[in-house]
């Protein structure tokens, strides 16, 4: 019955013991009272547990770190229960439950006997053992001896140490165990903590997670680095003297950890036409919206050090930057790779004077070689439409929409079930408009314009299911007919989209998904033997940093330095015929004459 009270006792300390799911309520403000707002600023930012050390002199609390420090307006009525009672007055629901850790300086049993008679009158916002939405104190320092404990009011709780022995009746006042992170280690927070210390730390922890006691670290190294170590190794409160970068920290971690995930087996190629020098029958662009070589690594990690499109050994870098900037966007982008010119950000197959470039799907089809689309996202986004439409301005749907219905492009697959009207079909009879990946039959050879419902376009988390990989197999089946071989363009599209809202495991999921298609072409391209396979992206999003991971589990933390586009040259893989042309480091509307030699065409 005691093990379950303590339990019960523990799990209501503001944090969660043994917590997966680290909060601000794990924060605590090291040396409160040394910040320009003690308590309030801890308080207002969301810490669960906030320091002050106490000197008691002439009857006195005073709050310093040091005796030569004390001066008289500081003591601990008004740094700390004045405010206290002051936020206890204006909240209708009481104060926020948090962690009060009373470091006592002076000798602890006149000392905690003084507090003691200061708390009295107030003591309901203090009764823990009653109210389980009471501040709990916590007594450090130079605490009497637990012999002692049963004179003191059971608002007082102890922080307990290792080496110390508690009576069973007095478990219960012990809910954290402190130590001096020196004792284990001597690692400054920079690079990683040495094996053998790590190991130290955590049997420590895992020794008193299983006396179900939380556990805490004094003196230990303050900088995001040591936030991640402490984490993996369990410690349920993260001290710190920067409150608002620890708060920061914890506040952006549910976006930039990546958990367990489903994963998928990688293909193995064969190899048997790669870098051979023959005429390719079909191209297929894989284009990865947004993915830098981290969010290519995070999906790698993500699915335990494993992904199709590091099987592929012919590597290149494209350089991203735009007409007009160093950074692109979307539409740039694709316009580069589509019609081999740089352009303008926001100009969909326009020059900078916005006038009208031809794409590969228009210089294709000149060779009788159908061209399609395939995207995640609505079919008038930036990158599909870069292969269509003559617009200098990527936001004008309806416009795009008219390019797209002109296009000579065989197929285009994506969302945008409302985007074409009924007068739009029936002015364009010879076009089949399909709502359903089903509908297509690689029996009718006409132009297909397939708008999926809106759920297949949301984010992978919120239920796409497989219709990236459904929608390729559709699209390479209906292609395929041709005689004269096809090219078709993919579109990973979401991966942007993670790296925009910085969620890392947003972007995993997607990288994920996308690497499902790579292995897919590249299986399609070892049958067919005449296929080149080319996976690049636009430009990189978010500026993705990776921190730290796991291979065997597939967990991996890292961060964002921006929530838009930057200007690092991606990666540009290739397989199968011609797949050598893309090596070395070059200019991204320069794929667009190496696809062109692929087929053996010119411009």
């Amino acid at each position: 019955m005691k093990k379950v009270l303590l339990f019960s006792i523990l799990c209501c300390l503001g944090n969660v013991i043994f917590a997966q799911n680290y909060t601000l309520k794990n924060a605590h403000s090291h040396n409160d009272y040394e910040h320009q707002q003690p308590f309030y600023q801890a308080f207002g930012l969301g810490f669960g547990s906030i320091e002050a050390d106490v000197y008691l002199q002439k009857d006195e609390i005073f709050v310093s770190h040091e005796v030569k420090d004390i001066h008289p307006s500081r003591t601990f009525r008004k740094l700390y229960l004045e405010p206290i009672l002051r936020e206890a007055s204006i909240n209708p629901n009481g104060i926020r439950p948090f962690q009060l850790l009373i470091d006592l300086k002076t000798e602890g049993v006149s000392t905690l006997t003084a507090l003691q008679k200061q708390l009295q009158p107030y003591r309901q916002y203090f009764d823990r053992k009653n109210n389980p939405n009471a501040i709990q104190i916590v007594v450090s320092g130079e605490r009497p001896a637990p012999s002692t404990w049963a004179q003191f009011d059971e608002i007082f709780y102890f922080d307990g140490r290792d080496k110390e022995a508690y009576p069973t009746d007095l478990q219960w006042r012990v809910p954290m165990i402190s130590a001096s992170f020196r004792e284990f280690s001597k690692w400054n927070g920079l690079g990683r903590l040495p094996a053998n210390e790590y190991k130290r730390l955590e049997a420590f922890v895992s020794k008193w997670h299983a006396a179900q006691k939380t556990v805490r670290f004094w003196g230990a190294p303050d900088n995001r680095t040591a936030y991640i170590s402490f984490i993996k190794l369990g410690m349920d409160w993260i001290g710190t003297d920067h409150l608002e970068q620890l708060s920061e920290y914890l506040q952006k971690l549910p976006n930039n950890l990546s958990l367990v995930k489903p994963t998928h087996e990688a293909y193995y190629p064969t190899f048997k036409s790669d870098g051979i020098q023959k005429k390719s029958k079909n191209v297929i662009l894989l284009i990865g919206d947004g993915m830098g070589i981290a969010q290519i690594y995070a999906g790698f990690t993500g699915n335990k050090g494993d992904l199709n499109v590091f099987r592929m050994k012919q590597i290149g870098l494209s350089k991203t930057s735009s007409a007009d900037n160093y950074n692109t966007d979307s539409a740039a982008g694709a316009t580069a790779m589509a019609t081999g010119q740089k352009t303008n950000n926001r100009y969909l197959s326009v020059d900078a004077k916005g006038d009208s470039i031809a794409t590969l799907p228009e210089v294709l089809n000149r060779y009788k070689i159908p061209s399609g689309v395939v995207v995640a996202e609505e079919i008038t986004g930036a990158t599909p439409a870069g292969f269509y439409a003559h617009q200098p301005e990527r936001s004008w749907s309806s416009e795009i929409i008219k390019d797209l219905l002109k296009s000579p492009i065989k197929l285009a697959i994506g969302g945008g079930s409302t985007l074409i009207s009924e007068a739009q079909k029936k002015a364009n009879p010879s076009t089949l408009f399909l709502n359903d990946l089903s509908q297509l039959n690689p029996a009718n050879p006409s132009k297909a314009i397939v708008l999926v419902q809106d759920s297949l376009v949301k984010p992978k988390q919120k239920g796409r299911g497989e219709y990236l990989s459904q929608a390729f197999d559709k699209a390479i089946a209906q292609l395929s007919t041709s005689k004269d071989g096809f090219f078709l363009m993919v579109e990973g599209s979401q991966i942007d989209h993670g790296g925009h809202a910085n969620q890392l495991p947003f972007v995993v999921d997607e990288m994920i998904d996308f690497d499902k298609v790579i292995g897919k072409a590249m299986a399609f391209a070892d049958k067919n033997g005449e296929t080149t396979i080319i996976v690049t992206a636009d430009h990189e999003t978010g500026g993705l940093t990776l921190h730290d991971g796991n291979f065997t589990t597939g967990k991996l933390e890292g961060s964002f330095a921006t929530p838009d586009h930057t200007g690092i040259p991606v990666m540009v893989f290739s397989y199968g015929p011609n797949s050598t042309l893309f090596q070395g480091f070059y200019e991204n509307n320069t794929i667009f004459n190496k696809i062109l030699q692929c087929f053996g065409k010119g411009k």
